[in-house]
């Protein structure tokens, strides 16, 4: 067996199975409350898994690219794994989609589950990282060439990443020219938009704040906080009230002999996720 790191698993994906399949794979696996990402796969890597419901949710209300941040700003390498066919339009996931990877993030798809264990579990060997997977939080040391200094620094503006400050960098030649930059035009450079502009501009030329003055960081929301998901299976008819589950897996055995129509909706998100036919009635 490779000898491997713990791989850190966000108790939230414990319903799934791919903790099971992990440990199937001779994995060490801890389930724990992780602050950014779905798995931890060593120092350096981080997994954020995203199925088809999920995903449209967190495209829709732009939590995705909140997350991508997080991620990005507490691991070197991030992955967003897409599992299954997405439930939203195909212009609006796959413009996302780029837009992830122009910051500099992976995106790998999968069929299901099963799938997604099969890649994280080879992520996961691959790493082959010794050290613990919980980052540490003593000094970094500094980079020593001016470049990459100058790259740490616009990287610490929230939305840019390592690859984004890079990339600025190389289009306008120094730390010097992409601050005298007006925001219009830093929103003519690929992977810029309004809010990017509008952080940078606010670090580079914003006014100076003594610690003592400054407005406290807001809380990061707890992820405990979120509202418990429940499945609907609703009736075609208007009088009836839709019955609610906490597992989906029960309420699509409820959905089965259910009159024709009779739809399993996601509570969290409204989306339909199945719909009664008649060809889902047991035999008589």
């Amino acid at each position: 067996m490779v000898a491997t790191s713990p791989v850190l698993v966000d108790h939230r994906e414990r319903a799934s199975s791919i903790p099971d399949a992990l440990v199937a794979a001779g994995l060490d696996v801890q389930l724990t409350d992780l602050p950014v990402g779905d798995y931890v796969l060593g120092p350096g890597l981080a997994v954020e898994r995203k199925g088809p419901a999920d995903l449209g949710a967190s495209i829709r209300d732009g939590r995705i690219f909140d997350q991508a941040e997080r991620i990005q700003s507490a691991f070197p390498q991030a992955v967003l794994l897409v599992e299954g066919e997405p439930r939203i339009a195909e212009d609006a996931w796959r413009g996302a989609v780029c837009r992830l990877v122009e910051d500099g993030f992976t995106v790998l798809h999968s069929l299901d589950a099963e799938d997604s264990a099969a890649w994280i579990a080879r992520l996961a060997k691959r790493a082959r990282r010794t050290a613990p997977t919980v980052r540490g939080e003593g000094p970094r040391r500094a980079p020593r060439h001016p470049s990459a200094q100058a790259e740490a620094m616009l990287s610490v503006v929230p939305g840019i990443s390592t690859v984004m400050a890079r990339s600025l960098l190389a289009g306008y030649g120094s730390l010097a020219a992409v601050a005298a930059a007006a925001p219009d035009g830093l929103r003519g450079h690929p992977g810029i938009g309004r809010v990017r502009a509008a952080r940078l501009a606010e670090a580079l030329h914003g006014d100076y704040v003594a610690l003592s003055d400054r407005d406290p960081e807001p809380e990061r929301p707890a992820r405990d906080g979120r509202p418990a998901r429940r499945w609907v299976v609703s009736s075609p008819d208007e009088g009836i009230e839709g019955q609610s589950f906490s597992r989906r897996a029960i309420a699509l055995r409820a959905l089965r002999g259910a009159a024709d129509g009779t739809r399993l909706v996601d509570g969290l998100t409204g989306e339909v996720v199945a719909e009664a036919a008649a060809g889902d009635h047991p035999a008589g």
